[in-house]
């Protein structure tokens, strides 16, 4: 299964050229990985409040195409591989059939003070959903 987030392209998220800046994807990918967890009802508040949750380990983005001003673009996540500590993500952005980007990023999951820990199973068996 495929998780799909849209969001439009704001001013704020573009240079000047009214083209989004390049950085401004890794955002729209996050937002995309927080409603995922958000939807399958992991709040990263809570598991902050716990003094635990995902930081990036790895990150690899190709850039295809650009995205322009009032373009509404879709955040398209699945999940490549679930390991004890980590998983990873397969996400891309597309405007309509148009891939703009490919990112593949892989998440630890930590203990604020201890460093890396197991992925909670309750979690892990919902993001087997997405894979």
């Amino acid at each position: 299964m495929i998780h799909s987030y849209q969001t439009r392209v704001y001013y704020e998220d573009t240079d000047a050229n009214n083209i989004v800046y390049y950085a401004n994807y890794l955002k729209y990918t996050e937002r995309a990985r927080t409603e995922l967890l958000r939807e399958i009802g992991f709040e990263s508040k809570d598991a902050i409040a716990k003094g635990e949750g995902f930081v990036v380990a790895d990150l690899n983005i190709q850039y295809n195409a650009s995205a322009k001003l009032d373009d509404i673009v879709d955040v398209r996540t699945r999940v490549l591989e679930i390991k004890p500590t980590r998983i990873t993500l397969k996400q891309d952005i597309y405007k309509g059939d148009v891939r703009l980007t490919a990112t593949q990023i892989s998440l630890a999951y930590i203990d604020l003070e201890k460093g890396i820990r197991k992925i909670p199973q309750e979690l892990v068996n919902l993001l087997e959903g997405y894979k």
